[in-house]
């Protein structure tokens, strides 16, 4: 039984990594990328993988998702965390800040690490 929740709590652990680091991307290959994202049409709020460019599709992204205020690419989740990248549209000012949800990391070339916890 230990060992079933020893496990258990890995697992957990491990799936609440935070935000991504600036150092796993190439932010400047990736701001070129998402740029072509801006203008593709959406399914509703998600973008169909037939858009995805190469530099995205090489992340394996769970899904593309274009809001409002940008596009976020969500890498990893687990029940309802989630985390990815996020780049606002030109003109959207976000607030970076681990203490919201979701909370928003600025890794560089305006791209930023998000996390939703749920």
């Amino acid at each position: 039984m230990r060992l079933v929740t020893l496990v258990f709590l890995l697992l957990i652990l491990s799936a609440c990594t935070r935000h991504y680091d600036a150092d796993e991307f190439d932010l400047v290959n990736l701001k070129g990328a998402v740029g072509q994202l801006f203008d593709v049409p959406a399914n509703g709020d998600r973008i169909e993988k037939k858009w995805w460019p190469s530099e995205i599709k090489e992340l394996s992204p769970e899904s593309i998702m274009k809001f409002e205020k940008g596009i976020y690419i969500k890498l990893d989740s687990f029940f309802v965390e989630q985390r990815g990248l996020f780049i606002p549209f030109p003109g959207t000012t976000i607030e970076p800040g681990v203490h919201s949800d979701p909370s928003y990391e600025i890794l560089g070339e305006g791209i930023y690490s998000y996390y939703v916890t749920g």
